[in-house]
């Protein structure tokens, strides 16, 4: 009796340990650098974004000029499908509204459909930069189909210290209009410089095209953990136009299991 209950007490031992052996470790994530956004030009995703992630974004610019004033709502959703690639749907939309009683009357329309995709191709954490190449294309909506964008694009951010993060955005645009043959738009250059404390940040965005110079200072705190508020001002550096405002909502929800 003594050798049989030994046998057994042997059995479920051995199970035991053949189960503990057999149990599959945890995935290792991969390596993510944390890097200020910017938030009048930000990018499809962050940069090394994990599978799972994604985000809502809602905001709007508002102008005032001579005769009208004009809004630029839109709605964005992001995520990333698989490890470093972001994926990003974007809809813009015009608002107008006259400030003159002069018998027209405000519009609202659709001004494009934007996607773009991105691909982190490197997260060097010893020197805390990542890299990244994307692609945006833009459908213009003016009954129908009026036109269409595309805008290849590099990005390269990194951190100094705890605090201080840069991001250079570079850029090269081509559009096609109905019935016409490609051309090209140029240029887009966008650096970025922030100092950030937790989830909130201070800063300043400098856009470059062959036409244009804007100064873009910016401000971003939470409300919560996974909810954000962004405020712009763009000042133009090259033409006398009036001061715009810009404000971006960022809202990440729970991470699907």
């Amino acid at each position: 009796m003594k050798y049989l209950l030994l046998i057994v007490l042997c059995g479920k031992v051995c199970t035991a340990v053949a189960q503990d052996t057999t149990q599959v470790p945890p995935p290792v994530k991969p390596v993510k650098i944390s890097h200020a956004e910017p938030l009048y030009l930000d990018l499809v995703r962050d940069l090394g974004a994990r599978k799972g992630e994604r985000e809502w974004n809602v905001g709007t610019s508002f102008q005032r000029k001579a005769s009208v004033s004009q809004w630029h709502p839109f709605i964005e959703y992001e995520f990333a499908p698989i490890n470093r690639l972001g994926l990003e749907v974007e809809i813009p939309f015009q608002v107008q509204k006259p400030q003159f009683e002069d018998g027209r009357h405000s519009t609202v329309s659709v001004q494009s459909l934007k996607t773009s995709v991105q691909w982190t191709y490197a997260v060097i954490e010893r020197w805390q930069t990542s890299l990244a190449v994307g692609y945006t294309n833009e459908l213009e909506l003016q009954r129908g189909i009026s036109a269409e964008c595309g805008f290849p694009f590099a990005v390269a951010a990194k951190r100094w210290g705890s605090h201080v993060h840069t991001l250079l955005y570079t850029a090269w645009g081509g559009e096609k209009q109905a019935g016409q043959s490609l051309r090209s738009t140029g240029y887009q250059v966008n650096l970025a410089v922030h100092y950030v404390v937790g989830k909130a940040f201070v800063g300043a965005e400098w856009y470059n095209d062959p036409t244009e110079h804007i100064l873009r200072p910016q401000v971003r705190f939470a409300l919560k953990k996974n909810l954000l508020v962004g405020l712009v001002s763009s000042i133009s550096l090259t033409h006398k136009a009036p001061v715009s405002s810009f404000i971006r909502i960022i809202y990440e929800p729970k991470r699907r299991k």
